[in-house]
């Protein structure tokens, strides 16, 4: 490597961090270790380069998070702390209730996806979660309590990590040389319903002259939030569509027209069906789906959970027994249980009933469809089955890793090496309580068992029905994956200014997945749900290698290159080239550019067909017959796999500097731009609206039904959507990242300020070659900006954290801002109290300028609101 001065080295140590860690500990402390970093810095292996190297050589942009950067954010889970990170652009997944995602959290960097950001936990890639079917790891199943840092590489990395890193890479480092006994507990008690949590945790640690061991466990409970708990999701009726809206139908938030309601055979014609009491549904509206006629619509968001209950056991143990000098053993194993619990209203869908029902709405004296045989054509119902209470979903996973392994080095240190076996298994079940057998339920209303119009009717027919079109639904999930590696690296020969680093090694790994569901949904036969049975193997093989070459003192270029060989895909070749040129002490400039790619998941190729029905405002139809403001309304929705997907391609690009203009304050930009071709997507209802509104040609597979057009420019009623994977052809981001950190020293405290701050340019979306770009940055949920800015107070035993978080606006949001408050006392007897709360001020999301709520905005905004908390940690 080439040399550096000791200014330098400290410049870049801190830039290379998270630019906000003061330890807690006391002012002499922290002044003792800042002396030390102005001497020899261990090499270590960094993220986004296997060559060891210090911190400070590091070409590409990470982002370090320690310790007791970790705890001064006063949060309880990894997922949390990354989610508020400003590389978390558009947001992430989290605990939905009701989805097929079982309540996990996901991380997606740059919003260029989960499954583009690959998650490392020492090093070595995590197998993607099984519910969801793809690359995206969920990260409730790694306990805080046994982390030692998180890397965040916010830079594509497919030439070193693989597939998956397109967007970025997240490497969460597990502690392993603790030595002692500490417990700790904590609560957090929002002053909103909902999302109250507990956690409990200890950590053992021992260590021996030839061995150390480390083992956690954690505890770790949080409550659902429900929808009639937040004032935006609960339910509300700004529009009945009685003709304030000609023909665009309701505007609601939380209610459904299909509380009870009839549509024509050919949908020309809608009506409501009983006396619609509002002591069950939400009265009569107009319009529903834009159809006309009247509708029984129900308040769903007065029963369902906004995000799912969850919780959360774990455990971790590190071991490691030094065989022979400078050879060691070791063995990670993490073991999770996860259970969690997710509320939807009462089952809703459509079914058939015979035209000539006692309940049929419509004349069938003229105009009307008649069968063969001369008999009224059967009409449809959307129908709430209000009589079987809510949809509760319970779901249960498991998750065991297991890794064996030796390193060391050989020929005197010149050749250091890893070698590593994995065994990783995840297993979940999941039971969903109240569906509707859809045949059941046609038969039983085609008998007269069933009371279409009054659901709660106590008559014993009528509750003998409920009892046999009443299903319970299962679902078994697994996923085993196996894996072996090794490493080398070391110092090559001397050049000039300095030895090369090279750094090489080999990995294989297979994975079978099964998603099995129950055959009641296999057939198609359930109302209120939908899913199929899929299962695959997969198995690949990679060689990589890295070389560090010191061109000149001041320059140095990485050339890094990986082959991966997919026994159902083919073979792809990554390379990657980094420069890192430290002209003079206070400037460091650094640049990189490469290729990646990413194979299609296996859901993503054969996920079978399902339904849905979403929110959606119809911008494109508002725009064309000026209408303002947009409705909102429920759409029919189907998603699927598609055989015929292509794999994603990538280049990538980033340049930045480091400077430290004055002693103490070092600013970091970097400027960033991935173009993925071929990108495989689902678009939301949203994505699609928008790119049909600006009349460019949809993927393939990707289709929307309207209905005739009522006047000259009226593009027709949105019916339906069929919205499954596809490639588009680019998607392309380019940003900014800024941070700055600043320590100086006050009279009474040593004190820090830390900027992150992302500006993003564009972020276009390409869906045929042919086709002009259309830019959806800064529409809704895809902001432009985001920052966050902390200052910190430190003073013998306290430490004070003050955290401001700032996404901007979009589309129809305002801008958001959340302030958090953090304090760390260390006390006398070994104790350590925390206290704080988070969201001071109460900020609930921003309401759509249409109002109303998108139950997407929950992966951008925290919906907690005002959250105190308190932990206590002792050490024995």
């Amino acid at each position: 490597m080439f040399k550096k001065t000791p200014l330098a080295t400290a410049i870049a140590a801190a830039t290379a961090g998270s630019l906000a860690t003061l330890p807690i500990a006391s002012t002499a402390a922290a002044q003792e270790a800042v002396e030390d970093t102005s001497g020899e810095v261990e090499e270590v292996v960094v993220t986004g380069s296997r060559i060891r190297r210090e911190v400070a050589d590091t070409p590409n942009p990470v982002t370090i998070l320690d310790r007791e950067e970790l705890e001064l954010t006063g949060m309880e889970n990894v997922a949390d702390i990354l989610r508020h990170t400003t590389y978390n652009s558009f947001g992430s997944f989290r605990e939905r209730s009701g989805t097929s995602f079982g309540q996990i959290a996901l991380v997606s960097l740059r919003g260029l996806g989960s499954d583009r950001t690959a998650v490392l936990i020492n090093g070595r890639r995590v197998p993607g979660n099984p519910f969801t079917g793809s690359a995206a790891v969920d990260l409730n199943s790694i306990p805080l309590s046994a982390i030692e840092r998180v890397e965040i590489l916010s830079d594509s990395a497919s030439a070193v990590y693989g597939a998956d890193a397109l967007g970025g890479v997240v490497n969460i480092i597990l502690r392993d040389d603790y030595e002692g006994f500490e417990v700790e507990a904590g609560t957090v008690f929002p002053t909103r319903e909902g999302a109250d949590a507990d956690h409990f945790e200890f950590v053992f640690g021992t260590s021996g002259t030839r061995s150390n061991m480390l083992f956690t466990a954690e505890w770790f409970t949080r409550d659902p939030i429900f929808d009639g708990d937040r004032a935006y999701s609960a339910v509300q009726v700004n529009d009945p569509g009685d003709g304030t809206l000609p023909d665009l139908g309701v505007d609601t938030v939380g209610v459904s027209g299909g509380g009870n309601t009839a549509f024509h055979p050919w949908f020309i014609a809608a009506a409501s069906l009983g006396d619609c009491s509002t002591d069950v549904y939400a009265g009569v509206v107009e319009n529903p789906f834009g159809i006309p006629g009247t509708a029984c619509g129900f308040g769903y968001a007065d029963i369902s959970a906004q995000t799912g209950g969850i919780d959360r056991i774990s455990t971790y143990l590190n071991a490691n027994y030094e065989f022979q000098p400078g050879h060691q053993i070791f063995f990670e194993n993490r073991l999770t249980r996860v259970a969690s619990f997710g509320r939807y209203a009462p089952a809703v869908g459509f079914f058939s009933v015979p035209g000539d029902s006692p309940h049929n709405p419509f004349d069938t004296t003229s105009s009307y469809p008649l069968l063969a045989d001369g008999t009224p054509a059967p009409f449809s119902i959307f129908h709430r089955f209000v009589g079987h209470g809510p949809r509760d979903d319970d779901t249960e996973r498991y998750e065991l890793d297991n890794v064996l392994g030796l390193t060391g080095s050989v020929m005197d240190g010149a050749v250091n090496y890893e070698a590593y076996a994995r065994f990783y298994r995840y297993q979940g079940s999941e039971e969903g309580e109240t569906y509707i057998l859809q045949s059941q339920v046609e038969l039983e209303a085609e008998l007269g068992e069933y009371d279409l119009t009054n659901p709660l009717s106590q008559e014993p027919s009528h509750l003998a029905a409920l009892g046999r079109m009443a299903a319970t639904l299962y679902r078994d999930i697994l996923t085993e994956y196996t894996a072996a590696g090794v490493t080398i690296d070391g110092p090559g020969p001397d050049l000039l200014a300095g030895p090369i680093g090279w750094a090489a090694g080999w990995e294989v790994a297979s994975s079978d997945y099964m998603d099995d569901y129950d055959s009641f949904r296999e057939a198609g036969n359930i109302l209120g749900s939908a899913g199929n049975s899929a299962a695959g193997s997969r198995s690949r093989w990679a060689g990589f290698a890295e070389v560090a070459v010191p061109v000149m003192d001041s320059l140095e270029a990485t050339i890094a290159g990986r082959y991966d060989n997919y026994d159902d895909f083919g073979t792809a070749f990554s390379p990657q080239l980094s420069v890192r040129f430290h002209p003079w002490d206070p400037l460091v400039i650094r640049a990189s550019v490469g290729e990646g790619f990413k194979a299609p998941n296996l859901t993503e190729l054969y996920q079978s067909r399902s339904q849905s029905f979403n929110d959606l405002r119809d911008l494109y139809r508002c725009e064309a017959l000026g209408t303002d403001p947009c409705p909102q309304f429920q759409v029919e929705n189907y998603t699927g796999g598609n055989p015929e997907l292509d794999a994603e391609t990538s280049q990538s690009i980033n340049i930045g500097f480091i400077l430290e203009p004055i002693s103490g304050l070092t600013v970091s930009m970097d400027r960033y731009n991935v173009k993925i071709e071929d990108v495989v997507q689902q678009l939301s209802l949203a994505t699609v609206n928008r790119l049909e509104a600006a009349g460019v040609e949809l993927p393939p597979g990707v289709t929307v039904t309207r209905g005739a057009p009522t006047q000259p420019g009226d593009p027709g009623r949105l019916i339906s959507v069929n919205s499954v994977f596809a490639n588009l052809a680019v998607r392309e981001i380019t940003g900014i990242d800024l941070r700055v950190h600043y320590e100086f020293e006050l009279p009474f405290a040593a004190a820090s300020i830390d900027v992150e701050a992302t500006k993003l340019e564009e972020y276009e979306l390409t869906s045929s070659p042919t086709d002009p770009a259309v830019d959806i940055l800064d529409g809704d949920l895809t902001p432009d900006r985001r920052a966050t800015v902390t200052a910190r107070l430190s003073r013998d035993t306290m430490t004070g954290n003050l955290i401001w978080r700032f996404t901007g606006a979009n589309g129809g949001y305002s801008s958001h801002h959340t302030t958090d408050m953090v304090g760390v006392w260390l006390t006398p007897w070994d104790g350590e109290v925390s206290v704080g709360v988070r969201n001071v001020m109460d900020e609930m999301p921003p309401a759509h300028d249409d109002g109303g709520w998108d139950d997407g905005a929950i992966t951008l905004y925290d919906v907690t609101g005002r959250a105190p908390f308190i932990k206590y940690r002792h050490s024995f």
